[in-house]
């Protein structure tokens, strides 16, 4: 059993057939789609787009595998993308990582980094309080 097959058969989570869910989905280990995602994906851990499955939005994951099924989206993943036979991906891919089976379709644009792609948005850092010089009231 390939990793990807191995790592598609591991689910944690499902949206199933049918399902539709819009708004921001963060999840630890593999989850798999099968209906209907919009919006924006944070994971450090998988996302599989099973057949059937259509995500459109965002996608910061650990690993994204495209196992039949449909995404539009701007995509960085720490680890890689493999977009297996029948998978259709399109939009920017920024990942060290990037497989494409015989009869997958990569539409768009990659970037490929010799080091992981973030999963997160950096926090934003506090900016240093501004320093006032003492006045001894002697104007």
């Amino acid at each position: 059993m390939t990793d990807s097959a191995e790592r598609a058969t591991h689910i944690g989570t499902l949206l199933g057939a049918g399902a539709q869910f819009t708004g921001k989905l963060a999840f630890q280990g593999t989850v798999r789609i099968e209906g209907e995602l919009e919006g924006e994906v944070l994971s450090a851990d998988t996302l599989v787009v099973a057949e059937g499955g259509q995500v459109r939005g965002t996608i910061r994951v650990g690993q994204l595998v495209v196992a039949g099924g449909q995404v539009e989206a701007e995509v960085f993943a720490a680890a890689g993308v493999e977009l297996l036979d029948g998978a259709v991906l399109s939009g920017r891919v920024t990942t060290p990582s990037l497989q494409i089976e015989k009869g997958a379709i990569f539409r768009g644009e990659s970037v490929m980094t010799a080091e992981p792609a973030p999963t997160a948005e950096p926090a934003p850092t506090a900016e240093p309080a501004p320093t006032t010089e003492p006045t001894d009231g002697d104007d």
